[in-house]
């Protein structure tokens, strides 16, 4: 922490929130006001990380946050390091630029005692509830990215960047997230800590709403992305991430399609037709490539 930089009078430790940010100035500014609901007290920081090909936030970011320029590839991960970078908070909240925390998420994080070798706070991650598409209903359905039934990754050891809670002299140590990759770099981050010795809690009080992808399209790329990233972490893991058995799933998925269907449950019968989609498209991803593209 820099010297003189001042520190929370209730025992909180100070928090260096980081967000990567790559899109538009209207979703710019969307990220901006999301995050400035944030109680923030002595010490804490918020750092934006533009990824975007050309800057777009440093026009439209209030006094009191950081922009940093992220330009060197097209990856979340880089963005993260570069806004993770010289911050001076003893821990670093990674959240993601299309969710909206709690006011109190900082203090929620440390509302009970952290282990002395705990490295990693997980927080929850709840849909939208405003979003009324079908493929928005159907990832909240599917608890899609939530964290409060059981971490991601092998034996709960791993959770999601969408808003993760690191012990900066932690991240040092193992050198922070890994780059030149477009997916599964916060599952390998957690599974390098807990190799180091450090430990995760999750703490379902800290919350943030993530807006789920509202197309087919849309989402069915980014459960591709997670199969690409799945292949990577297999590789680097081995044995962590098997592909998915693809025949046995679509069978299962058709046979709940017409059952639901012919029950007049039509919710759950397209939700069964995303189910079948989403595994074709994982298993796409599985045999592309994971490598980010330079800027």
């Amino acid at each position: 922490m820099p010297t003189g930089s001042p520190r929370p009078t209730d025992g909180r430790p100070p928090v260096s929130v980081v967000v990567p940010f790559r899109g538009s100035r209207a979703a710019a500014a969307r990220a901006l006001d999301a995050v400035a609901r944030l109680e923030l007290r002595p010490g804490d920081e918020l750092r934006i990380a533009d990824n975007s090909h050309a800057a777009v936030v440093a026009g439209l970011a209030p006094p009191g946050v950081e922009v940093i320029r992220a330009a060197g590839e097209r990856s979340s991960y880089h963005a993260r390091n570069a806004g993770a970078g010289g911050a001076g908070g003893d821990w670093l909240l990674f959240c993601d630029a299309d969710c909206a925390p709690d006011s109190a998420l900082l203090d929620r994080y440390f509302a009970d005692p952290v282990a002395d070798r705990c490295g990693v706070l997980a927080g929850e991650i709840a849909g939208d509830e405003a979003q009324e598409g079908l493929i928005a209903r159907y990832s909240r359905a599917r608890r899609f990215l939530s964290q409060t039934e059981g971490l991601h990754g092998r034996s709960g050891t791993a959770a999601a960047t969408a808003n993760l809670l690191v012990r900066r002299t932690a991240f040092e140590a193992v050198g922070g997230f890994a780059e030149g990759i477009r997916s599964g770099g916060d599952i390998d981050l957690c599974w390098r800590l807990a190799d180091a010795g450090w430990t995760l809690s999750h703490r379902p009080e800290a919350r943030v709403v993530h807006r789920h992808r509202e197309t087919l399209a849309g989402f069915l790329e980014q459960v591709a992305r997670y199969g690409a990233g799945a292949r990577w972490l297999d590789g680097r893991h081995p044995g962590s991430s098997p592909r998915w058995p693809l025949l046995p799933g679509l069978a299962g998925s058709a046979r709940d399609v017409v059952a639901n269907l012919a029950s007049g449950r039509l919710d759950e019968a397209c939700y069964r037709a995303v189910d079948g989609l989403g595994l074709v498209a994982h298993n796409v991803g599985y045999i592309g490539s994971n490598r980010a593209r330079r800027l």
